[in-house]
């Protein structure tokens, strides 16, 4: 018998479409014994009284309501939680019946892990309610967030995008106390997390199961709010990268040209990071200056090594793993220094 109870949150926002089916995934959990934390954020539509109809209906169900920032529904979900591990969940996914026991168990076998993930199916909700399957972009995101699966991945690749899907997390309580729960930056309160948790030094581990149906439909969050557009989620990876010791005490050098590694070079100076040069495959390019900085062959990686940092600046998976294997055959060691951004 495990020692560690176990509170699901969630806040929900005009969600009467959907919650029912969330939460009756999760009062579906074979997990037995736990609590649901139901945040009601400042929804206008019949949300409130499907959750007062569910915790009428289910003991373990309990509900507040919060008219402030989305930020503070998301506190107040897990600080009035109980257990010793919150598990978060949003109120249009669907959560397998085995989700909760065996993240559970999971971090109860790995006691060096701050939390969890799973990976993920994501699927697409029609305007008519009906799933389909993810289009190409999300194809692509759902191969790589269930390829970075290992502690050492997830922080390596952490600035390639966000590894941990946010409705999949399982987090230990006293983890959430000490970084003071979710902050509020300009950017996705979930991925600023897990970087601030990965920078603290914690570690963050996968199940390698798929837990969670992840739906994926019009008026998502990421699809609507600003917070999560893709230049903020830029602007997210370059702030903690220009925290990081080492890009501080040896500045970068970014590994392509293209568009995504000068937009790189110019969030990073906005951070007064040091950047070196350019490196590049492209021959057109070699030669030239970007910003009054030189654009090197790539073949002279090794001339940096012990010397800086070096970022793989690549959009596509090919050409990442083409930079990646070009750095680490120089002697970089990726997540130490050599990181991939996307």
């Amino acid at each position: 018998m495990s020692s560690l109870s176990v509170s699901v949150v969630m806040p929900a926002r005009n969600a009467e479409k959907t919650i029912a089916a969330s939460v009756a995934s999760l009062r579906a959990q074979d997990l037995g014994d736990f609590e649901i934390v139901l945040v009601d954020h400042a929804s206008d539509d019949g949300t409130g009284a499907i959750l007062a109809r569910l915790a009428r209906e289910d003991k373990r169900i309990r509900v507040h309501r919060w008219d402030g920032a989305f930020v503070g529904a998301a506190n107040l979900a897990w600080q009035a939680a109980t257990g010793d591990l919150i598990a978060r969940m949003d109120a249009d996914d669907i959560a397998h019946p085995a989700r909760l026991r065996v993240q559970r168990d999971f971090l109860e076998a790995h006691p060096d892990l701050a939390g969890c993930g799973t990976l993920v199916r994501i699927r697409k909700r029609l305007e008519n309610g009906d799933l389909a399957p993810a289009d190409g972009g999300y194809q692509r995101y759902e191969r790589w967030i269930n390829g970075v699966v290992s502690t050492e991945a997830i922080a390596a690749e952490r600035f390639v995008d966000s590894p941990l899907p946010n409705p999949t997390m399982m987090l230990r309580r006293e983890v959430l106390v000490a970084a003071g729960g979710y902050a509020d930056p300009e950017w996705a309160e979930d991925y600023d997390l897990w970087l601030r948790l990965l920078e603290q030094g914690h570690r963050l581990g996968k199940v390698p199961e798929v837990l969670l149906d992840w739906l994926d439909g019009p008026t998502r969050a990421t699809r609507s709010l600003g917070r999560y557009s893709l230049a903020r989620f830029q602007e997210a990876k370059a702030h903690y990268l220009s925290r990081h010791p080492l890009v501080r005490e040896k500045g970068v050098v970014i590994c392509g040209a293209g568009p995504t590694g000068k937009d790189l070079a110019r969030r990073l100076r906005r951070h007064e990071v040091v950047i070196h040069a350019f490196l590049e495959v492209n021959q057109r390019q070699i030669g030239q200056r970007i910003a009054g900085l030189p654009v090197l062959a790539s073949d002279r990686a090794a001339e940096f090594t012990g010397l800086t940092v070096m970022l793989s600046a690549a959009g596509r998976a090919p050409a990442r793993e083409t930079i990646r294997q070009l750095i680490t055959s120089a002697g970089f060691v990726e997540g130490r220094d050599f990181f991939c951004v996307a």
